[in-house]
């Protein structure tokens, strides 16, 4: 494994955030995928501060399959400029490193 991975982006509805989930899992892009209940976003767009409600997909990953997942995540999104961040991963068990591995088949 390269480096770990925990991306995060967010979605206007469940059911999005779910179809994400699903078709990262399948393209094994991911490994894991944790959706939140609503949160309560706050942030500038358009010249504007806006407030909505979200759902926040957090998912584990490795750094080799990045542009690949960011890729998926663009094409897919609803959003005109979704969140997508990746924060490296600094310090994992070695079972869950071994299993992320076997899940991303790298």
């Amino acid at each position: 494994m390269s480096v770990p991975l925990l991306i995060t982006t967010t979605f206007e509805s469940r059911v999005d955030a779910d179809k994400m989930a699903t078709m990262l899992l399948e393209k094994r892009l991911i490994a894991c995928a944790q959706i939140s209940s609503s949160v309560s976003s706050h942030y500038w767009w358009q010249g504007k501060i806006v407030s909505s409600e979200e759902y926040l997909l957090v998912m584990k990953s490795d750094e080799s399959l990045y542009q690949n997942l960011e890729q998926v995540i663009r094409e897919s999104h609803p959003y005109e400029t979704p969140e997508i961040i990746a924060t490296v991963i600094t310090h994992l068990s070695e079972e869950y490193r071994r299993w992320l591995e076997k899940e991303l088949r790298i």
